[in-house]
């Protein structure tokens, strides 16, 4: 769906929201004087909705809340640049909802950035690439439904036009190896610009013709699943795969068996003009929601009594398939199922 703008019980998380333009230095677009901010004396229980959260004060779950209405307090004068949004859960339970202000994603704009709104907690907010956790979820999910058979299955079964494929060696690319981004296929994405459209093959697979000949076509260089290497093509394939067995668009399979079992009634989708989702990682959702998923992986796939997602398929997903050296990442890093 198109959109213009963009228990464990003794564990917690947070979620922030924020723009890749405050990472990369960018301003908080604050218009009050930091001086004339003033500090955060008591922390408010979020607002209890119809949306499935519990919540509860921060002390209650036994938080620190002076320490989290400084944080708030520095987050309100800009010491972060742009927080959207800061949301923790404790013990199942919303405890802290917090929302900024800050220029969202924009697709189309000339830095994909529009104007400076506040943000609340009904504002979708792009998830780019955490939008692949969501990903293997639904591959977890179209497993335990009988549409795909396995993560060990080729990735060629489901492309048999190009089955002729000219190196036999591409037949044993399994599922899980596009999900762990170890096909072994010569790939230049990390090491370019991502607007390098003439050598970024992110940007040359999304433009190609036929983009799964494009991904097929490229040579074998490693055997797969032993050597890592950022592919945000194979995460496109695995939409691909998703859409192909299920006969449906992937966000109607997304909210059929994932969105609508959580609750969440308000996300978007960016989509091509063609009709097919972007698979590049442009999934919309309230902060509360996407709480919702880190929750839903607490709790071994639970939600509301009912087991959406397999536990055994979670375990194996968040599990490490290949440690990566990666630039930008403190020394190794294990990385499962996107």
């Amino acid at each position: 769906m198109a959109h213009s703008r963009c228990s464990n019980a003794g564990c917690f998380f947070i979620f922030l929201s924020m723009t890749t333009f405050a990472a990369c230095g960018g301003g908080s677009g604050a218009t009050t004087p930091v001086s004339q901010v003033p500090a955060v004396q008591n922390v408010a229980v979020p607002v209890q909705t119809s949306d499935g959260w519990e919540t509860a004060h921060v002390s209650d779950v036994g938080l620190d809340e002076r320490l989290l209405a400084d944080a708030i307090t520095e987050i309100r004068r800009g010491r972060y640049n742009e927080i959207h949004g800061f949301l923790i859960v404790r013990h199942g339970k919303l405890v802290l909802e917090e929302y900024g202000r800050g220029r969202m994603y924009e697709r189309g704009s000339p830095d994909n950035f529009g104007p400076i709104i506040d943000f609340d907690r009904d504002e979708l907010h792009i998830l780019h690439s955490v939008s692949k956790s969501f990903m293997s979820t639904l591959a977890g999910i179209a497993i335990q439904e009988g549409y795909v058979t396995s993560e060990t299955q080729s990735v060629l079964t489901y492309f048999p036009e190009h089955a002729d494929t000219n190196d036999p060696g591409k037949a044993a690319i399994q599922l899980r190896h596009i999900m762990t981004m170890t096909s072994g296929l010569e790939w230049n994405e990390w090491d370019v610009p991502a607007m390098d459209f003439e050598n970024n093959d992110a940007m040359r697979y999304q433009r190609a013709m036929d983009p799964s000949a494009y991904f097929f076509g490229k040579a074998l260089i490693h055997e797969p699943g032993t050597s890592f290497y950022y592919n945000t093509a194979g995460f496109q394939m695995m939409g691909e795969v998703l859409r192909r067995s299920t006969a449906m668009m992937l966000d109607d399979f997304a909210n059929q068996y994932l969105f609508a079992p959580l609750g969440i009634r308000n996300f978007a989708w960016e989509q091509y003009p063609h009709g097919p989702v972007h698979l590049v990682g442009d999934i919309f959702l309230r902060p509360r929601d996407m709480a919702k998923f880190g929750q839903l992986l607490l709790q071994g796939g639970v939600w509301d009594g009912q087991q959406i997602v397999p536990d055994a398929w979670l375990a194996m997903a968040t599990d490490e398939f290949i440690s990566v050296a990666h630039t930008g990442f403190n020394g190794y890093q294990g990385y499962g199922f996107h």
